[in-house]
């Protein structure tokens, strides 16, 4: 009992400790004016002390969580670490694919090359048990829309006919000349060369020999800007290095009307000029058996 009763004794004096009032004054050492005064306990201090460690703790805590401020510590890994290991996981991954692709194809080489059927081959998946006619084929609206498409392209295509004289087409039809100008380039299919080669003034306009269908309005590295048109009598007219095209494909031009602008366009110009092609049913024609090009 006389031991119980000195450590309950020794516990009310440690509390009574605890709670016995102190206070905490600050003087002017010149003056001894008294400047700030505070009642404290040793319990009040502790408890203090222990809500600014908590408080700076969980401040501490949500500035690592919350801002980029996790990256100064130690071994912990910043975002741009992070996603090069991303990049890099999925970079693995497709060169593992590859490499399975790969493997793949070599084995199934092996098989071809030593007379075998490779494992994946489509005679695999043959199944005699298959009903063919269960299989049902309907148009969708992609199909019908690239059908329509197809069809408005191929109606400006060259149809052939029966074939004609170059004498009934000097009798029978008047060509505009396309531009005046002296001719740099003679008709030679034997050296490639399926037209002529006028040359002209700068800003010139290029004019349409017939009236028709323009069939071709484009771009090619070799010869520029292109312009091609559809006449009556299965001819064709060609003009070729243009700076400028004046209509597109499906535009209907009048005989002497401007459907471009002289050039100097394409790998295969060396000054403004037009190369000028006339074709009847498929085949190049000389056009100055047809056309006087000089003023």
């Amino acid at each position: 009992m006389a031991k119980k009763d000195k450590s309950g004794n020794q516990k009310k004096k440690l509390i009574h400790r605890l709670r016995n009032k102190y206070r905490l004054l600050v003087i002017n050492e010149t003056t001894y004016d008294e400047r700030f005064s505070a009642r404290l306990s040793a319990l009040n201090v502790i408890s203090s002390i222990g809500l600014i460690v908590f408080f700076s703790a969980l401040l501490t805590t949500l500035l690592v969580v919350y801002t980029p401020m996790k990256e100064w510590i130690p071994g912990y890994p910043s975002n741009q670490i992070r996603k090069d290991a991303y990049h890099a996981s999925n970079l693995a991954d497709s060169l593992e694919i590859i490499v399975k692709q790969y493997r793949q194809y070599n084995d199934n080489l092996k098989l071809i090359l030593s007379g075998e059927v490779p494992p994946d081959s489509f005679l695999t998946y043959q199944s005699s048990n298959f009903n063919y006619k269960d299989i049902k084929f309907t148009k969708s609206p992609e199909d019908s829309i690239l059908r329509d498409r197809f069809e408005n392209e191929e109606k400006y295509n060259i149809v052939l006919s029966n074939p004609r004289q170059t004498k009934t087409l000097k009798e029978s039809i008047l060509f505009f000349p396309p531009l005046h100008g002296e001719i740099s380039g003679k008709f030679n299919p034997e050296n490639g060369h399926l037209g002529i080669d006028i040359t002209g003034p700068e800003s010139e306009p290029v004019l349409a020999t017939l009236g028709g269908t323009v069939i071709l309005s484009s771009w090619t590295s070799e010869t520029g800007y292109v312009i091609q048109i559809m006449h009556e009598n299965n001819l064709v007219s060609v003009y070729k290095h243009n700076s400028v095209l004046l209509h597109k494909v499906g535009d209907r031009v009048e005989t002497g009307e401007p459907i471009a602008i002289i050039g100097n366009t394409g790998e295969l110009s060396n000054g403004p000029h037009l190369h000028f092609e006339l074709w009847f049913e498929g085949k190049p024609m000389n056009p100055e058996d047809f056309i006087f090009f000089n003023r």
